[in-house]
């Protein structure tokens, strides 16, 4: 990605996003109320009965009577639900720093995305809450005693009067119950109970029926039954994260959200941007689920066969990692006018996608990529392994590494491993046959025999595939741009779905005249989803003619990339052009992709990513005026 690509993108976040869905934020309101509520407008002001979405600011405030009931909206679009008898009053609001303080009664706080310096808190008598990206319950006394729920994210909970036994600081997971009796006792934390769950999860939407707050409220038991067993099994994303691979550090922006994937399961995707060091950014894209499953053929008629069988606790890992020749500038918001100058340039870059559901052993895809002066960008062909670009070696095309890698005995662990890949710190070991190693510091103890690269069975391509760390070899294959098909492509129109797959030469056999087995070939093969939170498929409809803003339509949107890697049927064949004709049309090439995995990997043999836009919407709002003066 050369300095013109760079400048394309920010331009192109540019004019996606309109400027005025960035426009300063203005008052809380109410925006709808039922039975006795009223409204006072300052700290010292009378109250007086609530009107039609009004405005309520700093130092503002709402009660509800016996009867009553209300829903208030911040300007960064939290939501919260009063219940009656409840008084909540607006202490703080500023561009990044609100607080709410609940003196009494019930509540129900929605929090959306923060910006990365952004805060949220709720002050009761006894604690004051601070979110990020959550959604919990707190019922509160004017004695101090209090009762929290955590539907979704985490509530860190600082005590105003620190309890003689115990943290006076505590983190409160989704899923989770806090209970306090009173002030500067320790809080009983515990998961929620079912009678905990159901008064949460029903709407706190005023004016409604008993049968209409329970309209919806067997779906999302169904969802807290599965994220109450992921609470139970994971741990904190950051811990996730960190343990993932040894070099993130504290992340520059940070968010996340629960939903649903293609196949019903429940979903928590975080993501990071950081810098793992001064002249280096990392994109990190973590998705954890409590259970996995997914049926053959997966929930739309034409997809690859999932083998895989039904997993718990399973993580999958997206990361982008590039290498720049000068330090970035600590502040992001400088970022759009340093990628502007002419002498910054990329020295390396790496795109991993991983399952990595058993910590010894990781299920991976890399593109790996050094920069190229002459073309003055990045290029993944063979020179990144270490090889002469020529035509023995499959001239200019892209390489993917790819496979499974295992701990040593006596050696590196398989994150470590997947590390040293991810920083281009591999190269071929000098057979024909594909086997990479390690540079830089050592051979491995067993080797990289689950680990290859291969060449992309195309024009202008090479990638490469790997199955793990076994005894000393790491395949890579090359591609002959000889016209025929060597891709398998199927779009959904109008919903938002595709199924590709693109044939792999395993090490340089072409080159060699070596290719006699059906190993020598193997399918890249993805399945690309646009889904939203619910897990149903979008359509282009549902996108194009939306009367929402832009933010509102992305918080319900995904993407969903399954990655198999797949046998070929027919191979490559002792003849070049006889294996290769047999490829002739999309029926053809489909017919070639066999239902067997070509690695075999216990813990769910394909790597299934959720993709959310928020930390991209995150970063467009932090840099919007330096890109605005940019584009100007």
């Amino acid at each position: 990605m050369n300095r013109k690509n760079l400048l394309s993108l920010i331009s192109i976040l540019t004019l996606t996003l309109p400027i005025k869905a960035y426009a300063a934020a203005g008052e809380a309101q109410l925006l709808a109320f039922s039975g006795s509520v009223e409204v006072r407008t300052t700290r010292e002001g009378q109250w007086a009965p609530a009107s039609d979405k009004a405005e309520i600011p700093e130092g503002g405030a709402v009660r509800t009577g016996a009867d009553g009931g209300a829903v208030v909206l911040m300007p960064n679009k939290t939501k919260v639900w009063l219940k009656e008898s409840s008084n909540l009053e607006v202490e703080q609001r500023q561009t990044l720093s609100s607080r709410l303080a609940l003196l009494m009664g019930r509540m129900k706080v929605r929090v959306p995305h923060l910006l990365r310096k952004e805060k949220f808190e709720v002050r009761t008598p006894a604690a004051v809450c601070a979110v990020r990206g959550t959604e919990f319950t707190v019922e509160t006394a004017e004695t101090g005693a209090m009762n929290i729920n955590v539907l979704y994210g985490e509530v860190k909970l600082t005590f105003v009067i620190p309890p003689d036994k115990g943290d006076s600081t505590i983190f409160i997971a989704q899923g989770r119950n806090v209970s306090l009796e009173e002030k500067g006792k320790p809080g009983k934390i515990a998961m929620m109970t079912p009678e905990q769950e159901k008064s949460s999860l029903e709407s706190w939407n005023p004016g409604l029926s008993p049968a209409e707050r329970q309209r919806d409220l067997k779906a999302k038991e169904n969802d807290r039954a599965q994220i109450r067993e992921f609470a139970k099994a994971t741990n904190g994303t950051e811990n996730s994260v960190r343990n993932f691979l040894n070099n993130v550090k504290e992340a520059d922006i940070e968010t996340g959200r629960t939903l649903k994937d293609i196949h019903g399961n429940v979903v928590r995707v975080s993501q990071l941007l950081m810098r793992p060091r001064a002249d280096e950014v990392q994109f990190v894209n973590l998705v954890k689920r409590p259970s996995y499953n997914a049926i053959n053929n997966n929930s739309v008629n034409g997809g690859f066969n999932y083998n895989g069988g039904s997993v718990d606790n399973r993580l999958d890992y997206m990361q982008m990692t590039m290498n720049f020749n000068r330090d970035l500038p600590q502040s992001i918001e400088q970022w759009p006018e340093f990628f502007n100058s002419n002498s910054v340039k990329p020295d390396w870059a790496s795109f991993v996608a991983a399952n990595r559901t058993k910590a010894s052993e990781i299920f991976f895809t890399a593109s790996l990529l050094r920069y190229d002066a002459v073309k003055d960008d990045l290029v993944n062909n063979s020179t990144v392994i270490g090889l002469a670009l020529n035509a023995v070696n499959g001239g200019d095309r892209d390489v993917l590494v790819a496979g499974v890698i295992k701990d040593e005995n006596g050696g590196l662990r398989a994150v470590e491993g997947l590390d040293r890949i991810s920083k281009l710190q591999v190269a071929d070991d000098g057979s024909t046959n594909g086997t990479l190693k390690y540079v830089a510091d050592n051979t491995p103890v067993n080797g990289l025999s689950h680990v290859h690269w291969a060449m992309r069975l195309d024009s202008d391509a090479i990638d490469a595939m790997d199955d793990g760390i076994v005894n000393g070899s790491a395949r890579y294959g090359t591609t002959i741009n000889d016209g025929f098909k060597t891709n398998y492509d199927k779009k959904g129109e109008p919903d938002m779905f595709n199924y590709s797959a693109q044939a792999y030469l395993v090490g340089n056999c072409a080159g060699q005249g070596t290719c006699t087995t059906t190993n020598d070939v193997f399918w890249l093969a993805n399945e690309s989803y646009v889904i939203n939170n619910e897990g149903s498929l979008r359509s282009v409809d549902s996108l194009v003619n939306s009367s929402q803003d832009p933010f509102s339509i992305f918080k319900n949107v995904a993407g969903e990339s399954v990655v198999y890697v797949k046998q070929s049927v027919g191979g490559w064949g002792d003849n070049v052009t006889t294996g290769v004709k047999t490829w002739i049309s999309n029926s053809a090439v489909k017919a070639d992709i066999s239902n067997t995995d070509y690695f075999t990997h216990g813990y769910g043999n394909n790597i299934d990513v959720v993709i959310i836009p928020d930390l991209v919407m995150a970063a467009v709002q932090k840099m919007l005026p330096a890109i605005s003066k940019l584009s100007n």
